[in-house]
């Protein structure tokens, strides 16, 4: 069963909020737009490798997508992560296209004409499995068998691996085996070495310790609060910004009428600005006539909040 399921990533949230609050010609959309494609490859291989485990029994494994867990002074990020009684799977996903080449310092991706540098991904997954093994000590849990493999996702991508390299011959595989590779790691891995409490018990301390990530994500692109368009969004054209009137919002371009547009303003201010906010800074952003009327719309999103009155100062969700 899916402990922790896949989600939109926060960063393309972010990004895609930032986009959509741009001049037509401002300077940093061009990275921005190259920022949202990348990210949304990467989604889309996690959304590979989660439908093909969602196609195992409930019972066999607790899944979880994306976790970020602490140990040391940072943090480590697991795609996917399978746990049994018997075993430990990580998954590192890559959703790359063109030609892919692995040698043992290296993934080097040729598409288009133009060649990046990346991390093995092998290594990577690998120091994975062992940050989550001392990550797991620490809480005097009893040592699990684990391993671990590289997933490509994308059906087109060529791989070629390096003469010699036969740990990355072992551990890298397209998404379209997994089912099989999980199989086989079942039949290596055949004898309970924990019960189902300690399972349990570690899928309690995962969840409680997964730290997502915060981005601040105007300096990312060199953007200045102030490029930022304030206002209520079109659902219908994108136009912005919208007109209050009456408790709606009616858009000057297409003449679309919402009841409820504000709802995504307010979320886009927390994605791009990830602070607070009080009445006064939502009313000049939603570009409401008064306090009043602010202070009901943000009654109907439910914010939690600190403060009394005009003292009062709204947290995210």
């Amino acid at each position: 069963m899916f402990d922790k399921v896949i989600e939109i990533p926060k960063l393309l949230e972010q990004v895609e909020a930032v986009e959509g609050r741009l001049s037509e010609n401002h300077y940093a959309l061009p990275e921005i737009k190259f920022k949202i494609k990348a990210l949304k490859s990467g989604f889309n291989g996690e959304k590979t490798i989660y439908y093909y485990l969602s196609q195992l029994p409930k019972e066999k494994f607790y899944i979880f997508h994306d976790l970020r867990l602490p140990y040391g002074n940072g943090f480590f990020q697991i795609d996917a992560l399978l746990l049994s009684q018997k075993m430990k799977l990580i998954l590192e996903g890559k959703n790359h296209s063109g030609t892919l080449h692995f040698d043992r310092n290296q993934m080097i991706q040729e598409y288009n004409g133009n060649r990046e540098i990346y991390e093995n991904p092998v290594s990577q997954a690998n120091r994975h499995k062992i940050l989550l093994d001392y990550f797991l000590k620490q809480y005097k849990i009893p040592l699990i068998p684990s391993d671990y493999y590289v997933i490509i996702c994308k059906p087109s991508a060529e791989i070629i691996i390096s003469s010699g390299y036969t740990e990355a011959f072992r551990k890298i595989h397209r998404a379209g085996n997994l089912l099989e590779i999980i199989e086989e790691s079942e039949k290596r891995f055949n004898r309970k070495v924990v019960n189902e409490a300690t399972i349990k018990n570690i899928s309690k301390l995962l969840i409680k310790s997964h730290t997502p990530k915060e981005y601040d994500v105007l300096p990312m692109f060199g953007i200045n609060k102030g490029d930022i368009l304030p206002g209520v969004q079109c659902p219908r054209c994108l136009h912005l910004p919208m007109t209050y009137h009456r408790m709606c919002w009616i858009c000057p371009y297409c003449q679309f009428v919402s009841r409820d547009a504000h709802f995504k303003a307010i979320k886009d201010h927390f994605l791009i600005f990830n602070t607070p906010i009080t009445n006064s800074e939502i009313r000049t952003f939603l570009q409401l006539p008064n306090t009043r009327i602010t202070s009901y719309f943000l009654s109907l999103v439910h914010l939690p909040h600190s403060g009394v009155s005009k003292g009062r100062i709204y947290l995210k969700p």
